[in-house]
């Protein structure tokens, strides 16, 4: 029998809030992979909701449907292992128009929000979990992907979740160039902290974004290297 993507943690007991139309990206793709690079020096105003769903469909999102006869497909903007999408996608939001701060949980399939926490989490929360990297914390959002072990593949499973992961946080990465703002991908955090401030349940905390408005448009001050060193 073939393999189907098991549910994922929908909340139906949960706030809803829907995702707003998205902003087209028109820059060419050979633009955004050179414009790409990881910011550590955000400004402190917002980040609009339509960016950040666009960032959030561009990343694992739900692209369309392929109806052929018996095959029936949810297709997804990245390749995943079998089909079977197990990743999660929360949203630690501290800046974003018309959204309040707090916790989030996307269901690309419903297209929007789970409200899990309705009160902003503390920046020196946010910058403790993430190994106090200053910038997390001061970043408008911080998109965090997790998964549930792939019983499928054995341990083969958990190098597809890693691959599957990549993928979505290169999407954000590309999304985030072309909407004008700043990421920096994280992969240092405190892990039972991190899942148990976003609830989750059987899953692991894999990667990490931190996306805001940058402070500068030029690279190296965006980069802000002198902070990895003080840090």
């Amino acid at each position: 029998m073939p393999d189907f993507p098991t549910p994922g943690r929908e909340d139906p007991t949960a706030r809803w809030i829907p995702l707003p139309p998205g902003i087209k990206l028109d820059m060419p793709l050979a633009d955004l992979v050179r414009d790409r690079v990881s910011c550590r020096a955000f400004q402190d105003g917002p980040i609009g909701f339509a960016e950040l769903a666009t960032l959030l469909r561009v990343g694992y999102g739900s692209t369309g449907v392929t109806d052929d006869g018996p095959l029936y497909v949810v297709d997804r903007p990245v390749p995943s292992g079998g089909g079977l999408y197990p990743l999660e996608l929360s949203v630690i939001v501290r800046c974003v128009d018309d959204l309040p701060a707090g916790i989030y949980h996307y269901v690309p399939l419903a297209d929007g929000l789970e409200v899990v926490q309705e009160t902003a989490v503390p920046p020196s929360s946010v910058s403790r979990l993430f190994l106090d990297q200053a910038w997390a914390a001061e970043a408008a959002v911080v998109l965090v992907l997790s998964a549930r072990p792939m019983d499928k593949y054995g341990d083969r499973g958990h190098r597809y979740l890693l691959l599957e992961a990549g993928h979505v946080a290169q999407n954000v990465v590309l999304a985030a160039t072309g909407l004008a703002l700043g990421v920096v991908n994280l992969g240092g955090f405190l892990d039972d902290e991190l899942s148990g401030l976003l609830q989750l349940r059987d899953e692991i905390p894999l990667y990490g974004a931190a996306v805001g408005r940058p402070a500068s448009a030029d690279r190296t001050t965006r980069r802000a290297l002198g902070r990895l060193e003080n840090g």
